[in-house]
């Protein structure tokens, strides 16, 4: 069985999934160079099918998602649509369809609009999101509104009446086992229509983004059971909207209790009062934190949307707070979101104040999961982190340290780029009740999912240079690659399939040497980024309990923080101590030859690793794309199909 996963929200991407094995992934903005881009195209479409090795005539299902409130923009209506109606291939039963009937409700009137709406009414010009959206969607700036083609989106689901708001200490008492067992509540969390597809009528189906994002995890992680917490977004009280707990249990996905939270609005909130910028400033928010100490942090408003409705408080609340905290205190409020100046006290203590908050929210919401857990009857020590929130490595490794799951799995796509394959995989396993694939010894999915460049793209790509760079094969490119790190040159490593999410994890990264302070500056010169900002360590898996503390081990995906324990990586060791480190083993591929004869020439089993891109764009996914970053900057060398490129 084939199915096509579509997300059409910010980080848009097309998956494959063919009997239960995730064949293609490509994330819009590596092609459309525009970071978290918005929408699709019949090109991206394509590519995932071409990658994937089908046409569209062999896709049996198509599994949609989209962002919360953001409506399905496509390029080409001719090609690809949509329509309410269930089509009549459609299968297992769809509780939520039921509902409406019985409602009398028409399912095209609960779709929403949000981003146009943003982009072409005056009204919204000066809004943060208005901002996003811009640079998240460019093409409207060459069309009216009227020539861009959007069918709406929507999250509802069936929803029990138990699931009321409620605080968070609340939420942790509530009790699941009256619709634990229940498929309307299992089932309830998708809606049937038809896809026209290059002239075809496919069975499709609206998948909610968190029950996506549910699927997305657990069937990556390798449990057989696993307590599953999702948050994103923004929701003022709304159920589900900014996530939920979830039971994983074999091939099925059991929804437990919404937990209400809002803190993953309230750092983006505070990132856009500290000007971080209009791309990823919760990842700058993140790093910035280090720099400072919590002064401003307050207990009172740790809990969910409830808890801070009850004491009067929403989230621009806590500005005001930190603010009031900093005039009593005699801070300095002149250097405040200014770029120039952003490690001033000011700016970093109202950023360590915010991550210490962002913790000790998400360490009692893993709490009430696991009350929830523990009435369910179906015990387990395995807990699976996901949404945008679960990129927050500091929060991630308190609760591995902390929490009451011994065992916690973050997915590298945790953000939306992992919703097409999760709506794609909660479709297969939940609703069609398909067994999962054997893990072929894997423990868990590889990160390596993105479409495979051939010998020929490579060879295209440099023929296509000409002159302007030089052309070195060379019979050992990871042993040569290690030389040139060693001799303290700033390298780009391309190889193979991309990775999923906004981690390089060895397959598109900029690599140098971590014994060197200075080279923390040399590269983030090199790639326009902020002078505070950290850079990361990948470390030789078996090594990694020698250099490092305080993290799950392995952890090979960037994503949780751990503390150095011995000298010598400066260039990878953030001002407090921490690193964000990736362990790195065989299933990398070359890039593990690359560490671990850089191993051997120095004695040091790490290096620093980063995303191989410039200031404000993905990853490079082409060869052509490497081949014009090498033109364009500092860098030393890049290593690409057995060659080492130069200028």
């Amino acid at each position: 069985m084939n199915v096509l996963g579509l997300h059409f929200g910010h980080d848009a991407s097309v998956a494959v999934l063919c009997d239960g094995h995730i064949r293609s992934y490509v994330l819009r903005e590596r092609l459309r160079r525009i970071k978290h881009a918005i929408g699709l195209d019949i090109g991206t479409i394509e590519a995932a099918l071409t990658a994937a090795g089908i046409t569209a005539a062999q896709v049996d299902h198509v599994a949609i998602s989209s962002t919360q409130r953001m409506e399905l923009i496509i390029d080409d209506p001719a090609r690809f649509s949509i329509s309410m109606t269930a089509h009549p291939g459609s299968v297992g039963r769809a509780p939520l369809a039921e509902q409406l009937a019985a409602q009398g409700v028409d399912a095209r009137s609960i779709l929403n609009h949000s981003v146009l709406p943003i982009l072409y009414e005056p009204r919204f010009r000066h809004t943060y999101q208005y901002a996003c959206y811009r640079h998240y969607f460019p093409e409207h700036e060459k069309l009216s509104r009227h020539q861009i083609t959007a069918f709406g989106w929507t999250d509802i689901h069936v929803s029990p009446a138990s699931w009321r708001g409620t605080t968070l200490l609340d939420v942790g008492g509530f009790d699941p086992t009256p619709t634990l067992n229940s498929d309307t509540l299992r089932l309830g969390f998708h809606l049937p229509v038809s896809v026209m597809l290059e002239g075809r009528s496919v069975p499709g189906y609206f998948i909610n983004h968190h029950a996506a994002h549910a699927a997305s995890c657990f069937f990556a992680s390798g449990f057989d059971r696993a307590a599953i917490l999702t948050h994103d977004g923004f929701s003022t009280g709304s159920a589900t909207l900014t996530g939920l707990y979830f039971l994983g249990e074999g091939n099925r996905i059991l929804p437990l209790a919404p937990h209400f939270l809002e803190i993953g609005a309230l750092y983006d909130l505070v990132s856009v009062h500290l000007r971080l910028g209009d791309v990823g400033p919760a990842g700058k928010l993140m790093g910035l934190a280090a720099w400072g100490k919590p002064r401003f942090f307050d207990r009172s408003f740790v809990g969910n949307f409830y808890d801070w409705q009850r004491a009067g408080i929403f989230a621009d609340r806590w500005i005001s707070h930190c603010m009031d905290q900093a005039r009593a205190t005699g801070y300095d409020l002149s250097p405040l979101a200014q770029r120039d100046q952003m490690t001033a006290p000011i700016n970093v203590d109202l950023a360590a104040s915010t991550q210490l908050l962002f913790e000790e929210i998400m360490l009692a919401a893993v709490k009430s999961l696991s009350q929830i857990v523990g009435r369910s009857g179906r015990p387990t020590n395995n807990l699976c982190l996901t949404g945008g929130t679960a990129l927050n490595c500091p929060a991630n490794a308190r609760i591995w340290r902390e929490g009451q799951f011994p065992n916690v799995y973050v997915e590298p796509g945790c953000d939306d780029s992992g919703i097409a394959g999760g709506a794609a995989k909660f479709l297969y396993h939940n609703v069609f009740d398909q067994p999962l694939p054997p893990r072929d010894g894997a423990v868990h999915a590889s990160p390596f999912v993105g479409v495979e460049i051939s010998s020929s793209q490579i060879e295209a790509a440099l023929k296509e240079a000409g002159d302007s760079i030089k052309i070195e094969r060379v019979e050992d490119a990871a042993a040569r690659a290690a030389a040139d790190l060693a001799d303290d040159k700033i390298i780009a490593w391309f190889e193979g399939s991309s990775e999923i999410g906004p981690r390089a994890l060895g397959h598109r990264s900029i690599l140098a040497d971590p014994r060197k302070a200075e080279n923390w500056q040399r590269v983030n010169q090199l790639k326009k980024r902020e002078a505070w900002r950290p850079l990361a360590p990948a470390v030789l898996e078996s090594h990694a309990a020698e250099w490092f503390s305080g993290t799950p081990l392995p952890s090979p995906y960037m994503l949780f923080t751990g503390k150095a324990i011995r000298e010598g990586i400066p260039a990878v060791t953030h001002i407090d101590g921490s690193a964000r480190l990736q362990t790195v083993g065989p299933d990398c591929g070359e890039f593990f030859r690359v560490l671990t004869h850089f191993h051997k020439l120095t004695g040091i089993p790490v290096l620093l690793n980063t995303s191989f891109n410039g200031p404000g764009e993905p990853i490079v996914e082409s060869p052509g794309d490497a081949v014009r970053f090498l033109r364009t900057t500092g860098l030393d060398a890049l290593y690409m199909g057995g060659c080492r490129l130069t200028r």
